[in-house]
């Protein structure tokens, strides 16, 4: 579930970064958009993979596709990758899904935009349903791109809500916890049936689990943008912890590895793990990330700026020596 909210937060922030950006020019548009991205990726990615060769040696480099962000693929065709890269196919897939969604939304018209996120939503089940039977582990459904757009699509949509009808947002957004806990009873219930557990791999399971799993973690999102979480996610600590998430995802099950060798018990081991990863993904942030990023962006719900009603649009003019013209903030 923790995957499926971070697909779902990464497509509404980046398609909210998208948007602003699209009064540039194409060259700034796409050299901003992937210029930051590498900018933000690329360094502690390579960080993790310096750091691996230290840890396990160099056999597993004959899968050198992971440097191409392709984790994904190489975890359903058996590649052999140390287990701690393991978890690099969620990143492969938020990778993958940019290098085409930019260009839908420069040349695309929001409302566009927001049908063709809502058709991938539509879209990612039914490819779960016919192709499942094609595949012999769940792993292929699990980590490949087409049958996890839904997700980031989703992000992508309430993006745009959150653009042109921020209102609605903020007056319904607080009964998400209702959606979502709703969602999460039907899924227990659901879960008693051996059809649709997460290992089944059966049309039922891959369609219905990670639907109601992707309700469960929308609500979420929207009862936090409805303001009832504002107080939480401003608190210092909680941001903090935003920025060098990225790092600890990367390299949590890689320091797991290494402590796991020197240290004895399960509770030592997790404590130990839990220390070593805040503290290097801190040094990393303040060493490393934090000055290649350079100055830091505004808070990132607030730089989504909502637009007013296209009615409202038309009635704003001003009068210039006897002439009017329409006034588009």
């Amino acid at each position: 579930m923790g995957v499926d909210l971070f697909f779902v937060l990464s497509g509404f922030l980046i398609t909210g970064r998208l948007l602003e950006n699209k009064g540039r020019s194409i060259r700034g548009y796409f050299g901003h958009f992937y210029a930051r991205r590498a900018r933000r990726i690329l360094p502690p990615y390579l960080l993790l993979l310096l750091i691996t060769v230290l840890v396990f040696g160099t056999w597993w480099l004959r899968s050198w596709y992971i440097c191409l962000f392709l984790t994904n693929f190489a975890v359903v065709v058996g590649a052999q990758l140390p287990e701690s890269l393991c978890i690099l196919w969620s990143l492969g897939v938020e990778e993958q899904f940019y290098l085409a969604w930019p260009f839908a939304v420069y040349f695309l018209g929001e409302v566009t935009i927001a049908w063709l996120a809502a058709s991938l939503i539509f879209v990612a089940p039914l490819l779960r349903w016919f192709c499942t039977p094609l595949f012999p582990s769940v792993w292929f459904i699990y980590t490949l791109t087409p049958f996890r757009m839904d997700t980031l699509a989703a992000g992508a949509l309430i993006a745009i809500i959150w653009r042109r009808r921020q209102y609605w947002i903020k007056q319904f957004g607080h009964f998400g916890p209702i959606l979502s806990l709703v969602a999460a009873g039907v899924l227990g219930l659901l879960a008693k049936n051996s059809r649709f557990t997460t290992s089944a791999n059966t049309r039922e399971s891959n369609t219905f689990i990670y639907e109601l799993t992707l309700i469960i973690v929308t609500g979420i999102v929207l009862w936090a943008l409805s303001g009832r979480a504002v107080r939480i996610l401003t608190f210092a600590p909680v941001r903090y912890l935003g920025r060098i998430s990225y790092t600890v995802y990367l390299v949590h099950l890689t320091v797991f590895a290494l402590v796991a060798r020197y240290v004895r018990g399960t509770t030592e081991t997790v404590l130990a793990t839990l220390f070593i990863t805040l503290l290097f993904a801190s040094a990393s942030w303040f060493l490393l990330e934090r000055p290649i990023l350079g100055r830091p962006e505004n808070k990132v719900i607030s730089s989504i700026r909502p637009i007013p009603p296209v009615d409202e649009l038309e009635q704003q003019t001003i009068q210039l020596k006897g002439a009017r013209f329409t006034s588009l903030p």
